[in-house]
């Protein structure tokens, strides 16, 4: 009896699941992948975002490449970019295999904005931000959309270079 209520159970957890994923397809960047040229962002480290508020402190991070392609890992909850790091390099076979946080950016004299996968649901949707350029080390991202519920976020996020190797590879299976 408890072999067919199970079987039963994932029988309709499969069948919600899949059309969970009809109705929230993954969606195609939007942005097209340019080779980066320029200088106006060192790209032989990563930048880093420290968030905090009354309950959480953590850090973002994003790693650009030559080739056009961003990688925002996870957030840490630590400002310590030590131990940020050590938890990184933990990961970065892991970061491979996922889509989230791949995408493509772009600069435009001192605009900055990117495309990258997300994930708030089941499938794979689209976060799009843009900002602006202070110096070779330095980035904001004042705005945020997300294509999952269509909506633009004001923000204020102050990215910081820190020269950093090994980076994780940018080759994927997921931008051409």
């Amino acid at each position: 009896m408890k072999k067919i209520f199970l079987f039963i159970f994932i029988s309709i957890l499969g069948t919600f699941v899949s059309c969970c994923k009809v109705f929230l397809p993954n969606e195609k960047l939007s942005m097209k992948r340019e080779d980066y040229k320029g200088n106006e962002l060192k790209i032989d480290g990563y930048y880093y975002h420290h968030q905090e508020d009354e309950n959480n402190k953590f850090t973002l991070i994003v790693f650009l490449y030559r080739n056009g392609i961003i990688i925002s890992t996870r957030a840490y909850p630590t400002l310590d970019l030590s131990v940020v790091e050590e938890e990184m390099v933990k990961e970065f076979n892991e970061i491979q295999k996922s889509k989230v946080g791949w995408g493509v950016f772009r600069i435009n004299y001192n605009s900055f904005e990117y495309e990258e996968w997300t994930s708030p649901t089941e499938g794979m949707t689209l976060r799009k931000s843009s900002g602006f350029i202070e110096n070779d080390t330095i980035f904001c991202i004042t705005e945020h959309f997300f294509s999952y519920n269509k909506k633009k976020y004001h923000v204020d996020q102050v990215y910081h270079f820190r020269q950093f190797s090994p980076k994780p590879d940018s080759t994927n299976i997921f931008i051409k």
